[in-house]
Formats: structure tokens, C-alpha cells, sequence
């Protein structure tokens, strides 16, 4: 029965990563890595080599790194200024009090913010709007692969260890 337990709590981090991965006030990736990082570090991970660990910390670590690059590199790719990055943080952070605010948060956000430095280019504030939104799906993308790379690793070789125990 304590191996239930295990698979339980380190099930229900991962999915919590998952879920962060979507909601921009939990840290998906980092959420899920603990949960890959309690299996290896629990009686039933030990033949999880380090190796997988050291991948998924290294994946972890780059999807945090992206999350905030990508948002910033396609709101200037699509024209965006400073102000409309602060904009469409802002937004993000925002949204999450909303209900489904973190679809339209980071677009408000970095629209409000270009009308705010340049208010008679509404044209480049959308265009810039555009590409805040983009980048912020985009990493949110990137997050879910890692997520879901992370669920993988643990779902395969935990039925691997327990075929081969029991089989």
C-alpha cells in the first residue's frame, strides 16, 4: 500500500505541473520535475538512472528561461516596445484573477501598454498584441512538451519496474 501512496502524490505533482503549464501562477515545469525528482529519490524510483533526472532538470530549466524570452522575442518580432512587454507581463499576472484571463490578459496587456508609448499607432499596438499573445502560447506550448516528456519518463519506467518485479 505505500507504493500506491508514492505513485498517488508523485501523479498528482506531475498533473499539477500540467496544469501550471496552462495557468501562468504555477510554476508548471518546476512542479512537475519535483514530482520526477520524489519518484527517483522514493523506494520505487532507485532504478531510475540519474541521467533522466539530470535531462528533465535540464528541460525544466530551459522552459523556465523560455517562458519569459519567447513572449519578449515575439512582441518585438511583431513590432512591440518596451512598454508593451510590461504590458502583456502585466496581463499575464492579471489574467489569472479573471475568468479565462490568461487567454485575453497578455493581448490587453501589451495592447494597452504600445497605446500608452505611442497611442496613435493602434495598428502597431495590435500587431504587437498579436505577437505578445503568440509568445505567450508558445511557451505555453514548450511547458506542456516538458510536462508531458516528464509523465512519460515516469509512467514508462514505473511500468517497466513493476512488470519486470512482478511479471
Amino acid at each position: 500500500m505505500p507504493d500506491l501512496i508514492w505513485i498517488v502524490l508523485i501523479f498528482i505533482l506531475i498533473i499539477i505541473g500540467m496544469i501550471g503549464s496552462v495557468l501562468p501562477a504555477l510554476p508548471g515545469t518546476p512542479i512537475a520535475f519535483i514530482g520526477l525528482l520524489i519518484y527517483k529519490l522514493s523506494p520505487l524510483g532507485d532504478s531510475l538512472s540519474w541521467w533522466w533526472v539530470a535531462f528533465c532538470a535540464t528541460l525544466t530549466l530551459l522552459a523556465f528561461v523560455v517562458n519569459y524570452f519567447i513572449p519578449i522575442l515575439t512582441a518585438k518580432k511583431f513590432g512591440g516596445s518596451k512598454y508593451g512587454i510590461i504590458g502583456a507581463s502585466l496581463g499575464i499576472f492579471a489574467g489569472f484573477f479573471l475568468p479565462s484571463g490568461f487567454l485575453y490578459g497578455p493581448f490587453l496587456g501589451a495592447l494597452f501598454g504600445e497605446l500608452m508609448h505611442d497611442f496613435m499607432d493602434k495598428k502597431g499596438a495590435l500587431k504587437a498584441s498579436v505577437g505578445a499573445l503568440l509568445g505567450y502560447f508558445l511557451s505555453m506550448g514548450v511547458n506542456i512538451i516538458v510536462c508531458g516528456i516528464i509523465m512519460t519518463i515516469f509512467i514508462i519506467h514505473l511500468t517497466y519496474t513493476y512488470f519486470s518485479n512482478n511479471g
